[in-house]
């Protein structure tokens, strides 16, 4: 029987953005501190001797990701700059979307995992989370 496991790790960042359209006070630029959950599921890397047995992926290794291919655009940045070209408007659903579509871009053709959900936590109430189709 193969066995499929989910795997998450939460990061944060604080950025600015606003929503220029939006009827409300989110129409002037504010800031928040950000939660990001980011899902990999995949098959559990059977022993035998190697560095990934009984894993799905390394959290190092999404940490590396994090902090070469997110974070720098992300945190302390103004989203309407730095990802409003490609993330429009920037709102936590378009921004946990860039994120996933970001990561699925840098998945190796050949792993036996994906990425399979990014939540973007605005506040500790609001929350946006987008799944890999």
């Amino acid at each position: 029987m193969a066995v499929i496991a989910r795997i998450g790790k939460s990061y944060s960042f604080d950025a600015a953005h606003q929503l220029p359209n939006h009827d409300g006070k989110c129409a002037r630029e504010h800031g928040h501190t950000y939660q990001v959950t980011i899902e990999v599921e995949g098959p559990i890397e059977e022993a035998g001797g190697v560095s990934s047995e009984g894993m799905v992926l390394d959290y190092g290794q999404l940490d590396a990701l994090w902090k070469t291919h997110l974070e720098p655009a992300l945190d302390h940045q103004d989203l309407n700059v730095t990802i409003g070209g490609e993330c429009w408007p920037t709102t936590a659903e378009n921004i946990a979307a860039w994120m996933l579509k970001r990561l699925d871009r840098l998945t190796p053709e050949d792993a036996p995992w994906r990425f399979a959900a990014v939540t973007v936590r605005e506040t500790p109430k609001t929350f946006a989370r987008v799944e890999a189709a």
